[in-house]
C-alpha cells in the first residue's frame, strides 16, 4: 500500500459525520442513545457518547511539517464548514468549550490542541454536544482529529429545579459519568505495514 493509499484508509469525511449527526439526532426526541455504528462511519461507540475519527498523521519531525500542517489545515476548514451549516463563526460560536474545566480540561489533559479563543467550537444537537478535538498522543509522535459526541449536560449543565435533592443527585450523576469518560482513542480501521 502507498503512502497516498494510507492516508486515504486515515480519513474520514467530518462534514458527512455531521449532517447524519443532524439527520439521526436532530428529530428525533427520544432520550434513548442512538447506536453510533448505524450511522455507516467509523466510529468509536462508548456507549452514552462516541468518537467519530476524521484523521491520524505522524507529528512533524525534522522540518517535515506537511502531514501535520494538513492536519491543522483540515481542522481549520471542517470548522468552518461547519460553522457555515452548523452556526456560530470566529466571534460568535454556538458555545465555547473550556480547557480548564469539565469535558474540556478532559480532552486537554489528553493531548487536545488548544487554539485559542474560541478553544473549540462546540455544536448542540438536540441533547448532545459536538465537539471537533485535535490532539496530540502523550508520546507527541501522532496527531489525531476527530469529532466527539457527548451529552450536552457534559459542557452544560441546566438544572430543572435547581437547590432541589433530585437535581443535585443529577449534577453528582452528571460529573461521575463526564469524569469516568474516556476521550482517548486510536484508529479504528487496521491500516497495514504498521
Amino acid at each position: 500500500m502507498t503512502g497516498i493509499e494510507q492516508e486515504k484508509n486515515r480519513i474520514s469525511d467530518g462534514l458527512s459525520i455531521m449532517h447524519a449527526l443532524e439527520r439521526v439526532l436532530g428529530h428525533k426526541h427520544s432520550e434513548k442513545t442512538p447506536q453510533w455504528t448505524d450511522l455507516g462511519f467509523p466510529v468509536i461507540d462508548r456507549g452514552k457518547h462516541a468518537i467519530f475519527p476524521l484523521a491520524v498523521a505522524r507529528t512533524q519531525e525534522d522540518g517535515d511539517s506537511g502531514r501535520a500542517q494538513r492536519l491543522s489545515d483540515m481542522r481549520r476548514s471542517l470548522q468552518r464548514s461547519c460553522v457555515h451549516f452548523f452556526g456560530g463563526d470566529d466571534f460568535h460560536a454556538e458555545m465555547e468549550l473550556d480547557a480548564r474545566d469539565g469535558y474540556g480540561r478532559k480532552l486537554a489533559d489528553a493531548g487536545a490542541v488548544v487554539t485559542g479563543p474560541p478553544w473549540e467550537c462546540l455544536w448542540c444537537i438536540q441533547r448532545f454536544a459536538v465537539v471537533l478535538a485535535h490532539s496530540v498522543d502523550q508520546q507527541r509522535a501522532w496527531e489525531t482529529l476527530a469529532l466527539h459526541i457527548v451529552p450536552m449536560d457534559w459542557v452544560r449543565y441546566r438544572p430543572l429545579n435547581s437547590g432541589t435533592k433530585r437535581e443535585a443527585s443529577r449534577y453528582r450523576r452528571i460529573i461521575r459519568e463526564r469524569d469516568a469518560a474516556d476521550v482517548v482513542w486510536t484508529w479504528p480501521l487496521s491500516v497495514p505495514d504498521e
